[in-house]
């Protein structure tokens, strides 16, 4: 009872600062706010965070975590570069609000820092996506980690030349995943779906480094 409590208890913190994040920008948003909507208090919650950017790292694990999952369940293991692309396009449908990822990336510039590799427990994943058989299995890592080995695998099997500046293309990997949702915030035209400009500049990027065997479709 004690474990599973601490999972709700974490868990609501989270979700209390991804509600207030859906109007409110990031910075605005006090943790006696986030404190108040969890029904917790502040001392309780330096137990869980040390501090508030901590809430936005487990939150984007947590999406990064349901991501993957997704998209191991229909990308076969060795189409490394289709799995990138699921990813990303799994990563920006599982936020609904779109003012949750500008603040979220808000704050991960405002600290000069990404996620790192985190901690999401077998407990945690259970209370946040019941029903997804399996997401206990998925190892933890971060973003840039995940782009890095899925690049290196691509060079493996084929899909990408021996010669592929992989720490290139991990950057420009990073570039569209964060730069193609702040440009469709911008956006006058009315082309902004996320999921069409990931594939465009995808298969931009893949024709540009000599993917052998293209991820996107034309």
């Amino acid at each position: 009872m004690r474990e599973i409590k601490h999972a709700r208890t974490k868990i609501a913190i989270m979700k209390a600062l991804v509600v207030a994040m859906e109007k409110a920008r990031y910075d605005d948003i006090s943790i006696k706010r986030i404190c108040r909507d969890a029904e917790i208090s502040e001392g309780t919650f330096f137990n869980y965070f040390p501090e508030k950017i901590d809430i936005v790292h487990f939150f984007i694990h947590t999406l990064l975590l349901k991501a993957i999952w997704q998209a191991q369940r229909f990308v076969p293991e060795r189409h490394k570069l289709l799995l990138v692309e699921a990813v990303m396009e799994n990563l920006a449908g599982s936020i609904p609000n779109a003012n949750i990822m500008y603040q979220l990336i808000a704050a991960m510039i405002n600290r000069r820092e990404l996620p790192r590799k985190g901690t999401v427990t077998a407990l945690e994943r259970a209370l946040l996506y019941p029903g997804c058989e399996g997401i206990e299995e998925i190892e933890m890592t971060d973003i840039e980690s995940f782009f890095a080995e899925c690049l290196k695998g691509a060079v493996k099997n084929g899909e990408l030349p021996k010669k592929t500046d992989l720490e290139d293309a991990a950057v420009s990997l990073m570039t569209i995943l964060t730069g193609t949702l702040l440009a469709t915030k911008f956006s006058d035209n009315d082309n902004g779906n996320i999921m069409y400009h990931f594939k465009r500049q995808l298969r931009i990027l893949w024709r540009g480094i000599g993917a052998l065997k293209r991820g996107c479709n034309e």
